[in-house]
């Protein structure tokens, strides 16, 4: 069992935790034979120790095998396997934890959902491993020869290491590294939490998500982006509310707040002398126009000290306005989290959400139906807005309650994955939690159980799996891997492609690349394996008749009446039927442009982690996720299911 202090992430550190998959046997025991043992002998004994672990991740020994990323994690997989130590007379000093030999778990995220369970298998191989050891050699650690091998004391650390360049897809570009500035270079995922209706919990959802991903071992900020109605003090009342300078870059920034393993930060918490309308507790009405507004959540953003985080979770207002544009357009998003009520007024606005965070190259993770049901006090589940039906169409049918009806469900039609849309219900307990300023899901983190098992019941479960999912994006976007989610219309993707003329290279559509010669008038696009990279050129006529989200021949696009602004978003291949046009209409220079009106220069911008912006010469600007980018070159499924993606 890990002890809360040690789940806990230390804020300002690499290490996540040390574990031990049994107890340890008495450490003086263990501290007389170590002690035994030479320099020499320990070293020896290190380097047999490296090539079985190698030898057993070659064998298929699943317990050194990553579920997640689909990789050992030895050097011939992931490399997060660091040298394994053996004590010996010098470092065996009569304390019981130098005793123990010593592995070092060295992943590039405390995000990735497995961690533990990567732990305890390392410690029982390298236990087996030494235990064979030790048999061969028993003199070394006994005058008699005799010793019970099976309960050698093995403990592995988890330390947080850069990302090697060979596993990461490409970094922010110099004019985003300057956009972002130094309060957030150490931060490794955005992720935008939305509802663009009020009022439907969409706060709630984001601070239990940041404490549910801290109670996992991550290192996790929160920024509550709302100026006009900031929530967050309201949420989560820390003992020391204050806001202190940090001594960072000559005191130029603020600390965030520390609370329960989460740093915090809002309007709210900023002193009401501040000057910026709407500070403080109490502050009154933060009267803004827009502009001011997007100024004001930039300089949260941008002047908190928020140190090293896996992942940065942004509590966005309600709509699709001025804060929503700055963020997207100044930060690389991984990824956003809708959330929503049953209503069919709150799903209309989100729609509207997810669609503007496609136009900005965002991909939806996740969907949050708030209010869904309730339970009764006879256990039965009861639906006030109509049942929620499957991919079928068919109302699901659970095991109690009364049965509803809907004429549609509407995650279900953003959404037909339902792995990635939660149900939370009406809830008392939840309201309790916000009443009192202590977040459900930080019950159990602030309070130094283990766990939070006193806190239980169907609102923990769903949170939970909300973050299992949502760290499971995030770990495969930052490897490069495509993520296994559904964009907002609906269509799913693979990551692995093929080109007739690269032979049996398998490229990784999340590393595509696009570049721009204006010159020739055409783009290149780049794709690479873990064998190399391949280019081919694409005339820009070809590019532009593309659809932006699936790559398919949509001559429309290039005519003079097509609308001039539009997004893949990150979609995959379409689900039949017409290919969906893009979404926003925009005329740039007065008048639109006719048939004949060149397409050169144009310009390029990476946009999130999901597509490029290209800008055209007759005003239209597009979004083309890397999906539509592959196929434009010719790609096609590597695993043959489908004749193009």
């Amino acid at each position: 069992m890990i002890s809360a202090a040690a789940r806990r992430p230390l804020l300002g550190s690499t290490v996540r935790r040390g574990l031990s998959s049994s107890p340890p046997p008495p450490a003086d025991d263990w501290t007389a034979r170590f002690s035994r043992l030479r320099p020499s002998q320990a070293a020896e004994l290190e380097d047999e120790l490296a090539g079985r672990l190698a030898a057993a991740a070659d064998g298929g020994d699943g317990r050194l095998y990553d579920p997640v990323l689909g990789a050992t994690v030895t050097r011939r997989g992931l490399d997060w396997v660091g040298p394994v130590t053996v004590p010996s007379s010098l470092t065996c000093g009569g304390k019981g934890e130098d005793c123990a030999v010593a592995a070092t778990l060295r992943p590039t995220t405390l995000l990735h959902p497995r961690l533990d369970e990567l732990a305890r298998g390392l410690s029982d191989v390298v236990r087996d491993e030494m235990a064979g050891l030790i048999g061969d050699r028993p003199g070394w650690f006994d005058p008699d020869g005799l010793i019970a091998a099976g309960d050698v004391p093995v403990r592995v650390d988890v330390r947080v290491r850069p990302q090697p360049a060979s596993h990461q897809r490409a970094g922010p570009s110099a004019s985003e590294a300057l956009r972002r500035g130094p309060a957030l270079d150490g931060v490794g995922h955005f992720l935008a939490v939305y509802s663009c209706k009020g009022g439907v919990g969409k706060s709630t959802v984001a601070a239990n998500l940041a404490y549910e991903l801290s109670s996992r071992g991550a290192r996790v900020g929160l920024l509550d982006a709302d100026v006009h109605g900031p929530s967050l003090p309201l949420l989560v009342r820390p003992a020391d509310p204050a806001v202190r300078r940090s001594d960072r870059l000559g005191g130029k920034m603020v600390e965030p707040i520390e609370h329960g393993g989460v740093r915090l930060m809002s309007l709210g918490f900023v002193s009401p002398d501040s000057g910026v309308p709407g500070s403080g507790p109490g502050g009154g009405a933060a009267v803004l126009r827009g502009p001011m507004a997007g100024r004001v959540v930039s300089q949260l953003l941008r002047g908190t000290d928020w140190g090293d985080l896996d992942v940065l979770v942004l509590d966005m207002p309600p709509g699709t306005g001025d804060v929503q544009l700055e963020v997207c357009q100044s930060l690389s998003l991984s990824g956003a989290v809708a959330v929503s009520t049953p209503s069919s007024l709150a799903w209309a606005d989100v729609e509207k959400g997810v669609s503007m965070f496609d136009e900005m190259g965002v991909r939806t993770v996740a969907l949050v139906e708030n209010m869904s049901y309730f339970v009764c006090e006879g256990g039965g589940r009861h639906y006030p807005f109509g049942r929620p039906r499957g991919r079928d169409g068919e109302v699901a049918r659970e095991d109690g309650g009364e049965e509803g009806s809907s004429p549609s469900d509407p995650a279900g039609r953003l959404f037909p994955d339902e792995s990635r849309v939660f149900r939370l219900p009406i809830s008392t307990t939840l309201n309790e939690c916000n009443d009192s300023g202590t977040p459900l899901c930080s019950q159990g983190v602030a309070d130094g159980d283990d766990g939070g098992d006193a806190v239980a019941g169907e609102e923990r479960r769903v949170f939970a799996e909300l973050a299992e999912a949502v760290a499971t994006d995030l770990v495969l976007i930052q490897h490069g891997r495509q993520a296994g989610t559904t964009s907002g219309d609906g269509s799913k993707t693979a990551s692995a492609v093929r080109l007739e003329e690269a032979g049996d290279l398998e490229f990784d559509v999340p590393f595509t690349q696009l570049a721009v010669d204006n010159e020739s008038e055409s783009f290149t696009v780049r794709l690479f394996s873990g064998e190399g990279g391949y280019q081919k050129t694409v005339p820009g006529a070809e590019l532009r008749r593309r659809d932006p989200r699936t790559g398919d021949v949509d001559d429309g696009l290039a005519r003079s009446d097509a609308p001039r602004s539009g997004c893949g978003g990150g979609g995959g291949g379409g689900g039949g039927g017409a290919t969906k046009r893009p979404m926003v209409e925009v005329h740039r220079g007065g008048d639109a442009p006719t048939s004949g009106a060149r397409l050169f220069p144009a310009s390029v911008t990476k946009k999130g982690n999901y597509g490029y912006e290209v800008e055209w010469a007759d005003g239209a600007t597009y979004i083309y996720s890397l999906w539509a980018l592959a196929r434009t070159a010719g790609a096609v499924r590597a695993n043959g299911d489908d004749q193009s993606i």
